[in-house]
């Protein structure tokens, strides 16, 4: 009989654990999806402007709608999925992105399209918190870190489909057609939620307070390690945010006088370290049994190498290792998210999580014009735009100071044993 019961439990706790994976699963195949959906219009540019006939600063708008609904609903993300649960959230949010793709799709006005951009920005905000809301809730405390490295995986992965393979199935087929083939993707994105992820988690169980959403998120603001880790997170992001996505192509390009596609390859790397950096730095941590030093270390290394890639005089494969260096251990970011999540109460972990994403995004929003900026003032008199590599040297160098006060961050951090 009490073999019996160990056998029971046992496949008791196999089926639970085959849940909680299946659950986190279809989750991060949604995020990829709301990152392929992100990316995908940077590979549709000229299609689009012929369509709408719209010029350049048209298209930016139009693009811009998804950013001006994805960091908008942050922080409700955050709060909803902490009352209602992840697949309630998820569903909602998976037919905000059919609904805005198809509206995308099947409109000659560019100012339907925007509104199909901001459903589909409003859809996929929620994706990241969801993964890890999940991974809090549906795993042993131990994994969450591992898990938020493999989700910031899953996102890598979603900006890389958004590129080429996106580009060769609009060359084929037009932008179109692709679009729609995203929003179907959408639909079966959204079945696998209803089927693979359970109605109630152990979150909601846990949620006897019933306090204003308005007292939730002062009761998060006024908490010093949840600010604290989102200003490191987000600092520590720059290399990705800043760099990797806006200034690399350009940079490489006045330093070693390549082309732009020679110098694509950049960004490409710095993203393939990131990928392989989040699970390995991950393991680190565990390894270590300290996230806040793991931080430390990595922060201090990014602020070495960034700080060599711009000022020494490397040859242009050193420079792609040391990108790929810088990307791997940028990888080491998404602990800041379990910092976060470790200082705060259970029923409260989307709140936090929500929270921190939005501060890295803020930083990422007043860093990426900022370095601009800095180009004007270090550059040439005549302001024509075309900076020398100096110029470029002596505005990225904020990257590495805002390193460097990620160290000192970091070393503030409360973590648990």
């Amino acid at each position: 009989m009490i073999v019996y019961v160990q056998l029971l439990k046992s496949k008791m706790n196999q089926k639970v654990a085959l849940r909680s994976w299946m659950a986190f699963f279809v989750a991060s195949i949604f995020y990829l999806y709301g990152l392929t959906l992100r990316v995908a219009p940077s590979v549709m540019t000229n299609e689009l402007m012929s369509t709408f006939n719209a010029g350049t600063a048209s298209m930016g708008i139009l693009i811009s709608f998804f950013y001006y609904s994805y960091t908008a609903m942050q922080l409700p993300c955050g709060f909803i999925i902490d009352r209602i649960g992840p697949r309630n959230l998820l569903g909602i949010s998976a037919t905000l992105c059919v609904i805005g793709s198809f509206i995308f799709a099947l409109t000659d006005n560019i100012n339907i399209a925007k509104i199909g951009r901001f459903l589909v920005g409003s859809g996929s905000a929620c994706s990241f918190i969801s993964c890890l809301q999940i991974s809090a809730h549906m795993f042993p405390k131990r994994h969450f870190v591992i898990l938020t490295g493999i989700t910031n995986v899953m996102g890598t992965l979603g900006g890389l489909v958004g590129g080429v393979p996106i580009a060769k199935i609009v060359n084929v087929y037009g932008w179109q057609t692709t679009t729609n083939i995203l929003a179907i993707c959408g639909i079966f994105i959204g079945l696998l939620i209803v089927f693979f992820i359970p109605k109630r988690i152990e979150s909601q169980s846990e949620q006897q307070s019933k306090s204003s959403v308005l007292t939730a998120f002062v009761s998060i603001a006024k908490n010093k390690q949840v600010l604290l880790a989102g200003l490191i997170a987000g600092l520590m992001y720059l290399p990705i945010d800043v760099f990797a996505e806006l200034w690399a192509v350009p940079y490489f390009m006045v330093k070693y006088n390549i082309s732009n596609e020679y110098a694509a390859i950049s960004s490409s790397i710095i993203f393939v370290g990131v990928a392989i950096g989040s699970v390995a730095m991950a393991i680190f941590a565990e390894k270590i049994h300290s996230y806040k030093k793991t931080l430390q270390l990595s922060a201090g290394v990014l602020m070495l190498l960034f700080s060599a890639l711009l000022f020494s005089n490397q040859k242009i494969l050193t420079a792609f290792i040391m990108v790929f260096l810088i990307g791997f251990f940028t990888g080491a970011q998404p602990i800041g998210f379990t910092c976060a999540k470790e200082n705060v109460q259970p029923n409260k972990t989307g709140a936090a999580i929500s929270i921190t994403n939005c501060i890295v995004m803020l930083i990422g929003a007043i860093f990426q014009p900022l370095i601009g900026v800095l180009l004007d003032i270090f550059g040439n008199e005549k302001n024509t735009h075309a900076y020398d590599i100096n110029s470029y040297n002596a505005a990225l160098m904020l990257i590495p100071i805002s390193l460097a006060i990620s160290v000192i961050c970091s070393s503030k951090i409360k973590e648990s044993n």
